[in-house]
Formats: C-alpha cells, structure tokens, sequence
C-alpha cells in the first residue's frame, strides 16, 4: 500500500501566507490613508470649518487656489492633517 502524504508543512504554509497578506494590506492601507498632504498654515484652513466652506475655494477657477483633485468627503481633516 502506499502511504498517506502529510499535509501539515502545506496547510502551515498557507497559514503563513495568509498572515503575512493581511500584515501586508494593512500597512499598505495606512499607508494610502497617510498620503494626504497636509493642510497648509494660512488664516482660511480652519480645520473645524465646514466643508462647503473648503468647496467655495477649492471648486473655483481662482489661480492661486488649486483644483481639490478628488470627491467632496464629509470632513477634509479624516484625510489632510493641519499642520
């Protein structure tokens, strides 16, 4: 008869592989959220002020204001740090 293969080294193998993949969309999660440039120190970046206050700016053709360059979240501090 012939013997039977252990699987032991194989399931523990993908055991590894899936701890390492989680470790690893987590750094890279927190690391996506960490991108955000940080809110610049001027008088208007009041970091409690509404959003709709941040969008006047923000959504007009002004040269001096840049283009927020992504959709309107609900409060722009989960993202941009003031400095």
């Amino acid at each position: 008869m012939a013997k039977k293969k252990s699987r032991a080294g194989e399931i523990n193998f993908y055991k590894a592989m899936t701890v390492l993949g989680i470790i690893l969309a987590g750094v890279l999660g927190y690391m996506f959220l960490g991108s955000a440039p940080r809110l610049s120190r001027h008088d208007f970046h009041v970091a409690t002020d509404p959003v709709a206050k941040c969008m006047t700016c923000h959504m007009a053709q002004d040269k001096q204001t840049p283009i927020m360059p992504h959709r309107p979240m609900e409060n722009c501090t989960f993202c941009h740090k003031p400095q």
